[in-house]
């Protein structure tokens, strides 16, 4: 951790200064809310606000993420084959994230419709047009971190610089949103103020991305860069990645069943108001991830970016079954949770995005082409997809275990089953899913001296 300091206060030879890591990071700001406030609020709003039954929300959520599944790879193909004055990913991603950010205010300021049938249709194409704004928005900037260095331990430090981001925009879009929710004189006029807020740090934090990374070093445009065919044979061809991705599909998997439960779990289990609660949560989760992140940073050049990994996941799966000890008297439990959860999520996540971009370098510099933006395109479709398909199964378990829907925010009293498939859904399957993850990964074989011999 010393070393991490020391390296920020005095630069090296050849490394990026601060204001640059911080101009890229601040993204993830916008990014962080773009992709969790829907996956943690819709669900909930759809089924306690405006009726929806849950496995027909659970559909509006399966219908936008599965066109990023086109959406991302055609964006990735087009920002690889751009050349602007900007450079390749910045203009998509200041398109994007406005486009974005109008599409989430809009999401929250819903109309009355009269039928079921026009309320689905709203949804459905509203989100879909917030998601292919959020696919030209993410996937260019996921690939940015692969393309400043060629350095693998300061492209960790720069993914340390998005992830701290990232507990801003958690902060944002977990603590803050509840409570503007909250300060609303109605519950309709508090999610209508929420989506006003959060709409615009979305904006912001695209705008100062965009000026933010100017003088990034960036590729050049290629023209070898794959089609969208071509690009699931070169995701194949890179073994290390094709690793990765099938560890992340069950780990995003579990993080969107377990993230989609989290207020259907204070509400009906713990018993608390979950507006209330919820923010504190958030805080502990955003404080302890940001206290760890120099330390995380030490460990995976100490011990491998791959032991850090691992044990986290196993550290996570277990911790988290503190949540079951909760109750509307027992809070001690959802703050322990909250820190754990904080700090092992945080360090299985940026060991992901880190080792990401190494399999994403090591197949550039193999091949001599550079194809960053298919790559990523592939790891972010398949991370949203999963992320979503956890909702989506989470919405079908309490339709499946007898949730019963309400309007304007009401909670009612459910039956046990419900409650029973509501902590199945936010505890337990997450953590097997986890678990299982493990076992994937033990194939994972890319050692830092293959990096730095190939980039040679």
């Amino acid at each position: 951790m010393k070393a991490y300091i020391e390296s920020l206060r005095n630069r090296p030879a050849g490394r990026l200064p601060i204001s640059t890591y911080f101009g890229y990071g601040v993204g993830q700001v916008g990014g962080q809310i773009m992709r969790d406030t829907p996956a943690l609020l819709l669900p909930f709003y759809m089924t306690t606000m405006l009726g929806m039954e849950a496995a027909l929300a659970s559909i509006v959520v399966l219908i936008a993420k599965t066109w990023v599944f086109f959406a991302d790879p055609t964006i990735g193909v087009i920002s690889d084959r751009t050349e602007t004055r900007w450079g390749r990913r910045r203009p998509f991603i200041l398109g994007g994230g406005l486009l974005a950010g109008v599409s989430f205010f809009f999401l929250f300021y819903v109309p009355d419709f009269e039928t079921q049938v026009a309320l689905f249709i709203y949804m459905a194409v509203l989100y879909t047009v917030m998601n292919t704004g959020f696919s030209s928005f993410s996937v260019p900037y996921l690939t940015m971190a692969s393309e400043m260095s060629n350095d693998p331990d300061e492209r960790t430090t720069i993914i340390s610089f998005r992830n701290t981001a990232l507990n801003v925009g958690l902060l944002a879009g977990g603590a803050l949103a509840p409570r503007l929710i909250a300060a609303g004189d109605t519950p309709r006029a508090g999610y209508e103020l929420m989506g006003g807020v959060l709409a615009a740090i979305i904006l912001i934090s695209t705008i100062w991305l965009f000026f933010g990374t100017a003088k990034a070093p960036q590729n050049i445009k290629s023209d070898d860069s794959p089609s969208l065919k071509e690009q699931i044979q070169v995701a194949l061809e890179n073994k290390p990645f094709v690793t990765l991705i099938g560890a992340n599909i069950l780990q995003y998997l579990s993080a969107g069943i377990s993230y989609t439960g989290m207020l259907f779990f204070l509400t009906y289990y713990a018993g608390v108001d979950p507006f209330l609660i919820f923010p504190v949560v958030i805080i502990l989760m955003a404080g302890s991830s940001t206290l760890v992140m120099p330390v995380l940073v030490w460990l995976s050049a100490t011990y491998g970016k791959m032991t850090v990994y691992v044990w986290s996941l196993v550290a996570f799966s277990f911790t988290t079954q503190i949540y079951f000890l909760s109750g509307s008297d027992t809070l001690w439990p959802i703050w322990a949770g909250a820190v754990f959860t904080g700090v092992f999520n945080t360090a299985f996540i940026l060991m992901s995005y880190s080792v990401l971009t190494d399999t994403v370098a090591y197949d550039s510099a193999k091949s001599g082409l550079n194809r960053e933006g298919a790559l990523s395109a592939v790891y972010s479709a398949t991370e949203k997809i999963s992320f979503a398909m956890g909702a989506v199964l989470f919405g079908f378990l309490l339709s499946a275990t007898g949730f019963i829907e309400s309007t304007g925010g009401e909670f009612i009293e459910q039956p046990t089953s419900a409650i029973a498939g509501i902590m199945a859904g936010f505890a337990v399957i997450p953590a097997l899913l986890h678990l299982a993850s493990i076992l994937i990964l033990r194939k994972y074989h890319l050692p830092k001296e293959d990096l730095l011999a190939a980039a040679e």
